[in-house]
């Protein structure tokens, strides 16, 4: 199978290079259209709770993730086209994303340490998500 559209889904961490390293090498090699997706899964709580810390329409916020991807999206050694950004649930986000942009083929990562074996965004997501995954293993040093 030849996949056109790969997106990374990235939460901002320290790992994401590794991520967009993978992908972008992968993206080369089949020719594919290569984006990243941020979503943003605590807005919902957030909101919840009135927090004006994390309020949304604050453009502070906003350009601050949109800085922190435009770094990671500067690591990629293949041309990342779009830049998707998303708020609540990760499962429908993608889903969302998956049916809006094409996207065929997703690369997550998957931390091996405890928190991530208790509460896994990733590990939830796998079982929603109706397109190919690649999720690369990721450890803490």
């Amino acid at each position: 199978m030849t996949y056109q559209h790969i997106v990374i889904a990235t939460d901002l961490s320290d790992d994401a290079e590794l991520l967009v390293r993978k992908g972008s090498e992968l993206a080369g090699a089949l020719q594919a259209k290569l984006s990243l997706i941020y979503i943003d899964e605590q807005a919902n709580h957030y909101s919840e709770f009135g927090s004006g810390e994390f309020n949304y329409a604050d453009k502070t916020f906003s350009e601050r993730v949109k800085n922190m991807l435009n770094a990671i999206q500067q690591q990629a050694e293949y041309p990342i086209s779009e830049v998707i950004i998303g708020r609540g649930d990760l499962s429908e986000a993608l889903n969302n994303a998956i049916r809006e942009k094409g996207i065929d083929l997703v690369i997550f990562g998957h931390h091996h340490d405890m928190w991530s074996r208790l509460v896994s965004s990733t590990r939830r997501t796998i079982n929603h998500i109706a397109v190919d995954m690649l999720v690369v293993p990721i450890e803490k040093h």
